[in-house]
């Protein structure tokens, strides 16, 4: 008896991911049409059907996903929250949220969301490095697939789809120094957290022949407040740029430069990071490195239904970042 083709063999005949196949078969956005043709010609010659059985592997759950997310006051897990409920109806189920706020919550909300029978998880972790693992244990000992978003737990080999922060950093970082802009102020919200962004910024210092100093890394918890007081104290020292890892971050900047009377960009370039809406209703268009939320929203979501539908455990994923030059860089 001839082997039943899978969705595997259609990707590996398109030579494409199992992911972009799956985007492409089940007619979703985000596939060019020169891929979508590889996909369904090779769907055609290897006379591809989707298995029902497979397809109704998870019938009997709850046809509820469950979305862990850090904080909604930034911008950034909002407009998550969002792509995710939009791609996640669309597949036909509904969206359960938890808003951690810490990574003790994280635990209470696994808990919970083990108790009412989640299909899956998609979890945006508050930290990057985890010191308890019992919660995430749990998942496997119920056999629910999760994946990360936006970030992950160095911990665990649970599969992700994330931005290449540290290339966004660097990036940023080499277009200040290229506008003969040296003296660069960082400020994040924990240096263990976001290492990617630091170490992006290093390596741009790195090769302009500048050595890098921690001192010009600040910290400051996410609240707005919080890093606009931080924000003062950095521009007492009167430095060229102060970069960020958040649009959010970065407003706290611009506003502090206001109130220590600065004229922006001329007196000091802020940046961003992410490009959500904080970029762009500032009353400064505010330069910042764009991530493919959008994007990175569908993959996460079509990939945990892969892994419900047929059982196929995704690979990570690294999109790409890109740079938006507005108004908060002196030329």
């Amino acid at each position: 008896m001839e082997k039943r083709a899978t969705i595997k063999d259609v990707a590996k005949m398109a030579g494409v991911s199992i992911s972009t196949a799956s985007l492409a078969i089940n007619g979703k956005d985000g596939v060019t049409e020169k891929t979508k043709k590889l996909v369904l010609d090779a769907v055609e010659k290897l006379s591809y059907q989707p298995d029902s059985a497979a397809r109704n592997m998870r019938a009997s759950g709850t046809k509820v996903i469950g979305l862990l997310i850090p904080d909604v006051r930034n911008n950034f897990y909002g407009e998550i929250i969002e792509h995710i409920r939009r791609e996640v109806e669309s597949y036909g189920f509904f969206l359960l949220l938890g808003i951690t706020g810490s990574s003790n919550n994280e635990k209470k909300y696994i808990s919970e969301f083990i108790s009412r029978r989640v299909d899956g998880i998609i979890w945006v972790p508050q930290l990057t490095y985890v010191n308890d693992m019992e919660h995430i244990k749990e998942l496997d000992k119920y056999h629910i697939p999760y994946l990360f978003l936006a970030a992950d737990y160095e911990q665990s080999n649970a599969p992700f789809v994330m931005c290449n922060l540290k290339k966004g950093s660097y990036m940023m970082t080499k277009y200040l120094l290229e506008r003969d802009i040296r003296d660069i102020k960082f400020l994040v919200g924990d240096k263990r957290v976001d290492e990617p962004y630091v170490s992006g910024y290093r390596k741009a210092l790195g090769e302009a022949g500048l050595s890098y100093d921690e001192r010009n890394v600040y910290e400051s918890p996410y609240h707005f407040e919080d890093a606009q007081k931080i924000a003062i104290e950095i521009i007492k020292e009167k430095p060229e740029a102060i970069m960020t890892n958040s649009d959010f971050t970065a407003c706290a900047v611009l506003q502090a430069a206001r109130q220590k009377g600065l004229s922006i960009p001329r007196d000091l370039s802020v940046c961003g990071y992410d490009d959500v809406i904080y970029a762009t209703i500032n009353q400064i268009p505010m330069t910042t490195v764009r991530q493919p939320i959008e994007r990175m929203c569908k993959l996460v979501v079509n990939n945990l239904m892969n892994q419900l539908r047929y059982g196929i455990v995704p690979d990570s994923v690294i999109l790409e970042p890109s740079l938006v030059i507005r108004d908060t860089v002196r030329n």
